[in-house]
């Protein structure tokens, strides 16, 4: 994939304020269960499943399973190598 078609991918799952919301609050906190996430933005498990998926195939967010449960946490690695400084942003707000 190039630069320009990784960028393209990122700013669409990027252009959604749910997930860009779920990005703000991943940077914020570091990993944080679906679970959590699930009760603060009151959506159904098949919508959030969907940001999910976007944010994940992006790069954007790394999904951990640990028994019954998942963990999202931000791929920092992606965020620096693509959008420098983005972080720093995200934690002004």
């Amino acid at each position: 994939m190039s630069r320009t078609e990784k960028l393209s991918q990122i700013f669409k799952a990027l252009g959604e304020e749910t997930r860009l919301e779920i990005i703000k609050l991943l940077a914020q906190n570091g990993e944080v269960g679906c679970t959590q996430i699930n009760h603060t933005f009151k959506l159904t498990k098949p919508a959030l499943s969907h940001h999910y998926r976007i944010l994940k195939e992006s790069g954007l967010v790394l999904k951990r399973k640990e028994g019954q449960h998942f963990y999202l946490s931000l791929n920092r690695t992606i965020l620096k190598k693509y959008l420098p400084g983005f972080l720093e942003y995200l934690n002004q707000t």
